[in-house]
């Protein structure tokens, strides 16, 4: 198989290109009517500051079933709402945002949106209703939703353990590769795996200390690094850089390996990136999670250049080996 590494500057520049104007098509195809219903100025000009997203804003629905109000919330000097009249939406409706109100004396939650899926389907919820239950009507934010819910999360331990305990079983049988332990000789596993721990620990800063910054982020998301805060840039080009890394790493596997072998020395890796993932997320908020990368980030890089970095080259084919010996490549012997 011939080598990527030639060709990754063509194939960054391509994706940068393509999704430097990206620019999410809104799935609104009716008019909005009139937002006459805001309580005062004051809770729009309060709506504006503090939330990221507004009137004409698109959202999808989650639940398999949720209820929107017919009638406008009342306060309570006005009266209470009949709750008989509402409407409901089914999981995959899009609705866009129509109108804010503000009633403080609700217990609930004082801040009611009404949200509109057709002309005929309109109605009013609670916000954390809404958000708990619905999505940004974008492809990015959709997949920040899904990967951040606690199913997926739960699905990915248990692919990760099952993998890394596969690992285990093949590697006592001296069957398979596996990173740090018996690793091919290259380098990009192991810079795939400290990345990915960078960005895991900047993800997890980013949500406990700068939760504003990903919540815009979260609503107007973007596949360009450039249109962005600092800290989202750094991510976002943690994540380039994560897929580059991958598409090497994956390349040097069937490289290095008989493509059996490469596919579970990928599948064992992903299992691993999986727990480094969750570990430095779930532990960015302390100080135990920086300790514990620099811990981690010596022993990657030791083990690497103890054992899986290449000293040599296979006198007849050129591959790397990192000892002298028979080739696994040609098969050739190495004295």
């Amino acid at each position: 198989m011939r080598p990527m590494n030639r060709y990754l500057p063509i194939f960054i520049a391509a994706v940068l290109a393509l999704t430097s104007c990206y620019q999410p098509a809104s799935r609104a195809t009716f008019a909005i009517p009139t937002a006459n219903e805001t309580d005062t100025a004051a809770a729009n000009m309060s709506q504006k500051l503090q939330r990221a997203y507004g009137v004409g804003y698109n959202f999808v629905v989650d639940a398999d079933s949720l209820v929107i109000i017919e009638e406008r919330p009342m306060h309570w000097s006005e009266g209470a709402v009949d709750a008989s009249d509402s409407l409901w939406l089914r999981r995959g409706d899009a609705v866009v945002v129509a109108a804010f109100l503000v009633i403080p004396e609700d217990s609930i939650d004082s801040v009611w949106v009404k949200v509109a899926h057709d002309q005929q389907t309109m109605g009013w919820l609670h916000e954390t209703t809404l958000l708990d239950t619905a999505y940004p009507d974008d492809p990015i934010s959709a997949f920040i939703y899904l990967f951040s819910s606690h199913r997926w999360m739960w699905f990915l331990l248990t692919l990760a353990v099952v993998a890394v305990t596969v690992a285990v079983r093949l590697l006592r049988r001296k069957y398979t590769h596996f990173v740090h332990i018996a690793d091919i000789p290259s380098a990009y596993p192991t810079l795939l795996i400290l990345t990915l721990s960078v960005s895991s620990l900047l993800y997890g800063y980013i949500q406990h200390y700068c939760p504003q910054v990903w919540v815009q982020f979260y609503f107007h998301p973007t596949l360009n690094p450039l249109a962005q805060p600092w800290l989202i840039c750094f991510f976002l080009s943690g994540l380039w850089l994560l897929l580059l890394l991958a598409i090497a790493t994956a390349n040097n596997a069937f490289s290095y390996l008989r493509p059996k072998e490469a596919v579970i020395y990928l599948i064992t890796l992903a299992g691993v990136c999986v727990v480094i993932y969750l570990v430095f997320s779930l532990t960015a908020s302390s100080a135990f999670g920086y300790i514990l990368f620099i811990v981690y980030s010596i022993f990657a890089l030791y083990r690497y250049w103890r054992y899986a970095r290449a000293r040599y080259l296979c006198g007849n084919c050129g591959a790397k080996l990192r000892s002298k010996g028979v080739c696994p490549k040609c098969g050739a012997v190495n004295d």
